[in-house]
């Protein structure tokens, strides 16, 4: 019991750092290269530059981003990963490949019975 605690532990301390929509995008985004607030803006579909900013926020407070200030006019922001951030490339690139499985297999998701579980690990 205490074993499978510590993996849910695990397991929701990972979702806090790359949970959501957006974390995992930026950060496939950036692994790509230095990015700019503008081009990452671009780049990503659907997100609006409010959003963008409290994601970067997030990602740079949790130690997974880099964030780069020029003293240049205008003032010119970079962001990078670090070697936190760039340890969860092998975490994005399982869930890329998982992605693009079912993607091709267009796996119909069904659901379970109530009382019975996957084992997750």
């Amino acid at each position: 019991m205490a074993k499978e605690e510590g993996k849910i532990k695990a397991l929701e301390y990972c979702m806090d750092m790359i949970g959501g929509k957006w974390k995992p995008m930026l950060i496939f985004h950036i692994s790509k290269g230095t990015n700019r607030f503008n081009k990452l803006f671009n780049e990503i579909e659907g997100i609006n530059r409010q959003m963008l900013s409290k994601q970067l926020k997030s990602l740079e407070k949790t130690g997974i981003l880099d964030r780069t200030l020029y003293g240049e006019m205008p003032p010119r922001v970079e962001y990078s990963l670090t070697p936190l951030g760039k340890s969860l490339l092998p975490v994005l690139q399982a869930m890329t490949k998982w992605g693009e499985k079912q993607t091709k297999e267009k796996v119909e998701v069904v659901d379970l019975p109530q009382n019975q579980q996957l084992p997750l690990f």
